[in-house]
């Protein structure tokens, strides 16, 4: 299985489904990842800054996240490959999450957003008494 197949099943297995692009914005390259806490999402958003990243969760559980780089391209490019405009990426979230528990920072072009899980879908153990 190649590691895009697996990495969208893993997704889709966590409650976090990707839903696109929209207006022409390039997809940022994410990686999720699932603990007992909840999900964490690092979105490759290379030359953004702080001020230029919105993120929106919905009723719906949609978490859209839209972002635009802030690089000026000089005068006389000879060979271009920098990506100079928008980003656009959203997620279905499970309901087992709280979009009332997001943190995100952004450092370097990586964002880092993080869904605490609800408590009552959290993994616990059962005692068992004698």
């Amino acid at each position: 299985m190649s590691n895009e197949s697996t990495s969208a099943t893993t997704a889709e297995s966590s409650g976090a489904e990707s839903l696109g692009t929209k207006n022409g914005a390039i997809s940022p390259k994410t990686d999720i990842y699932l603990n007992n806490d909840g999900l964490t999402f690092f979105v490759n958003l290379p030359g953004v800054a702080k001020g230029n990243v919105v993120i929106e969760i919905d009723d719906t559980n949609t978490m859209c996240i839209s972002a635009k780089n802030a690089y000026s391209e000089p005068e006389g490019a000879i060979l271009r490959q920098f990506y100079t405009g928008s980003f656009y990426r959203s997620f279905q979230l499970g309901d087992e999450y709280d979009n009332d528990k997001v943190t995100a920072v952004i450092d370097n072009g990586l964002l880092k957003v993080t869904i605490a899980r609800k408590e009552s879908s959290k993994p616990r153990t059962i005692e068992i008494s004698a």
